[in-house]
């Protein structure tokens, strides 16, 4: 792509990219998710957290691992962990990032491996919520998480905008590897990518001077 002019729609992570990683959110869901596993599968809690960390590694998405080996269905862990998390003490209104996100002139969409309930609580624990067009999640994609190829083309399906047109920002490199593929600028937050196909974004406050 030879002008970041181009770009239409700009895609979101959600966890530690609208948000920082020392918030803890993510290590309360982590918590909730392991006890949750605990008590459905019987297992001891150090036994449910090795497991929910290998089935995340292994299928891209821990409630994905727990339906194709145990049969959980998804709606249920998602109610059983990361629904239950109180948002609110975890996370603040973050003036800085809606203003950000109101300096940008591009279309803005989240695309999170988590809930529509979950996502849409943590933007408005941002006061963020109003700022997105959508919010694009693992049940809109019927199951199928980032970075598996499908979920990707499910989104592009649904904003009707060439990939090219698209920017992807995310802080785990993996998930932008299949965005890169099908041709999306992609942004790796916080730590510099190894694929020299993506461009680092040290801050997420750098993406208008990114995008020029």
């Amino acid at each position: 792509m030879s002008s970041h002019e181009t770009i239409e729609v700009i895609l979101f992570d959600l966890d530690n990219t609208l948000y920082p990683p020392q918030a803890g959110l993510i290590e309360a869901g982590d918590r909730l998710i392991a006890g949750f596993i605990a008590d459905r599968l019987d297992l001891a809690l150090e036994e449910a957290d090795r497991l929910r960390v290998r089935l995340w590694l292994q299928y891209g998405a821990t409630a994905r691992g727990l339906q194709v080996e145990h049969g959980i269905p998804q709606r249920e862990y998602f109610a059983g962990s990361i629904e239950r998390v109180p948002i609110e003490e975890y996370i603040r209104p973050d003036p800085d990032l809606a203003a950000l996100l109101r300096s940008l002139p591009h279309r803005r969409c989240v695309f999170t491996n988590s809930t529509e309930r979950y996502a849409h609580r943590v933007l408005r624990g941002l006061g963020v919520d109003e700022l997105f067009e959508g919010v694009y999640h693992i049940e809109f994609t019927g199951g199928c998480p980032k970075p598996e190829a499908e979920s990707y083309r499910a989104v592009l399906d649904e904003i009707g905008v060439p990939p090219q047109r698209v920017a992807l920002v995310d802080d785990t490199e993996a998930n932008l590897g299949p965005a890169a593929d099908l041709g999306m600028l992609t942004l790796k937050l916080h730590d510099p990518p190894e694929d020299p196909r993506h461009r680092y974004l040290e801050d997420l406050h750098d993406l208008p001077e990114l995008l020029g």
